[in-house]
């Protein structure tokens, strides 16, 4: 008699991954905070004692090609937990995929960072208004980055 045994692969992460995902879901509550505040009619953004928020959301560079940058910066962050959650999947490992979606993952946060970086030039330089939400998101993506780099390294290395 043969006895029928099902296992259930359970996908192993490293804290580093774990990290990643924690950021990349505080980007996506924050941009679609963001993203709340500029489509919805009478939608204030909070932004404390200051009025920073609503200048740069009411600023000519609150837009991208008549898109409203929190958009942008949904969509990065879906990327990044989408890449993230497959880097985790047994059928990629054992297919040698995961260094290409490290590096996948290295350049949608280094992408963020510029443009973070271009915006908050901006909001400085130009319009003379801090959004803080903003500065959230931008630090995020920075703190992506920089894991994005030790997660690079950690694949490039288990898979020489």
């Amino acid at each position: 008699m043969s006895t029928l045994t099902t296992r259930l692969k359970l996908v192993t992460l490293d804290w580093l991954t774990w990290l990643m995902i924690l950021l990349t879901i505080a980007g996506l509550g924050v941009s679609g905070y963001l993203m709340w505040g500029y489509t919805v009619p009478g939608a204030t953004l909070s932004c404390g004692a200051s009025s920073g928020c609503e200048t740069v959301k009411n600023s000519v560079y609150a837009n991208l090609a008549g898109m409203p940058l929190p958009l942008l910066g949904l969509v990065s962050y879906v990327a990044l937990l989408i890449l993230l959650a497959l880097q985790g999947q047994p059928a990629i490992s054992g297919r040698g995929w995961v260094p290409y979606i490290a590096l996948a993952i290295f350049g949608v946060s280094l992408a963020g960072v510029l443009y973070s970086a271009y915006l908050t030039y901006i909001e400085l330089f130009v319009i003379y208004a801090i959004c803080r939400w903003c500065v959230a998101s931008a630090i995020i993506m920075v703190a992506i980055f920089v894991l994005s780099i030790f997660n690079l390294r950690n694949n490039q290395s288990n898979n020489t």
